[in-house]
């Protein structure tokens, strides 16, 4: 049986001001996202911010005021195991409305914290039997509640804002780059710069290019022990491929395609996997999930290459 917890009144302070800052770190975290980001899900089989903040609500419930009540008023009392996925199933947590939900979470954690507030300091080693976790202290559950509850949850509820908008400025790409070719005419979309730097189309070719390069580099970091990454030699594939004789509409045609396969990859990935690792030449150890970023920061600087170009 693992040992129990015996905090100090410090630090059983500490966690019950976690407990009580987050409601407002909470309503903070959810201020401004509209619906459809509420049920966005980061990956599958992956909550989505909505299903967090109703398993947050069931769980204030269900896991903490609960057994607090419990082992306080009776000797080791046996404490069920919860299986949140198979709640999120049957009490549809999608179907549910986000402001309800954080204002029932709100009213049982004031409960909580009531309770807690008011138990003696030889009250916190009492203690429940948990069905797989064994015994837990007052002590055990408070650590799992401002912890493993709080400061999880929230961190997953940014990760997933992260993850959404990432993805969404690499969906909007190819759609920027037609709308910055669109109208062009032929000898300004092939001039170059004074300083002999690349043109329009030969800006839209590269990022058609690279998007092939970085397909490359995010499978074998989701799929392979910390990759190294060969790097494109830019300037030979420009004169290989005739990027300076490209045709607008096919470069944005493939560009698409290969960018919407890049989604599907990302889209599917396991939440472990944005945490892989591969082996930059020039930026070192970067996570997939900062590959992904780098991506889309090179789109916005060939974009705006291009825009500036044409204007």
């Amino acid at each position: 049986m693992p040992e129990t917890t015996s905090l100090s009144v410090n630090e059983r302070a500490r966690h019950l001001e976690t407990l009580a800052a987050t409601p407002t770190a909470l309503k903070e975290a959810l201020r401004g996202v509209p619906r459809k980001l509420l049920l966005f899900t980061p990956a599958p089989g992956k909550w989505s911010i909505l299903e967090i903040l109703c398993h947050m609500r069931d769980m204030e419930r269900e896991a903490y005021l609960e057994r607090y009540t419990r082992i306080l008023a009776e000797p080791e009392p046996r404490l069920p195991d919860l299986n949140g996925d198979a709640f999120a199933i049957e009490r549809d947590y999608r179907g549910q409305k986000a402001g309800d939900v954080l204002r029932d979470w709100a009213r049982l954690r004031r409960e909580s914290l009531r309770l807690l507030r008011k138990a003696k300091p030889e009250q916190w080693r009492r203690a429940g039997i948990h069905e797989t976790a064994g015994r837990l202290t007052i002590d055990d559950l408070v650590v799992r509640h401002a912890v493993g509850n709080d400061a999880a949850h929230l961190a997953q509820i940014d990760a997933i804002k992260r993850r959404a908008a990432l993805l969404e400025r690499l969906a909007a790409a190819p759609a920027a780059l037609a709308s910055a070719l669109k109208g062009v005419a032929d000898d300004a979309l092939w001039r170059r710069e004074p300083s002999g730097k690349w043109s329009m189309i030969e800006n839209a070719a590269h990022v058609r290019d690279i998007e092939r390069v970085y397909q490359e580099r995010l499978s074998k970091t989701a799929f392979g022990d910390r990759p190294a990454f060969w790097m494109l030699d830019n300037d030979r594939a420009a004169t290989l491929l005739k990027y300076a004789e490209s045709n607008p509409a096919a470069v944005v045609k493939e560009f698409r395609r290969l960018r919407e396969d890049t989604l599907v990859l990302l889209r599917a990935l396991p939440h472990a996997a944005w945490r892989r690792t591969g082996l930059h030449p020039k930026r070192g150890e970067l996570t997939l999930e900062q590959l992904a970023e780098v991506l889309a920061g090179h789109d916005d600087s060939h974009l705006g290459k291009i825009r500036a170009l044409r204007g």
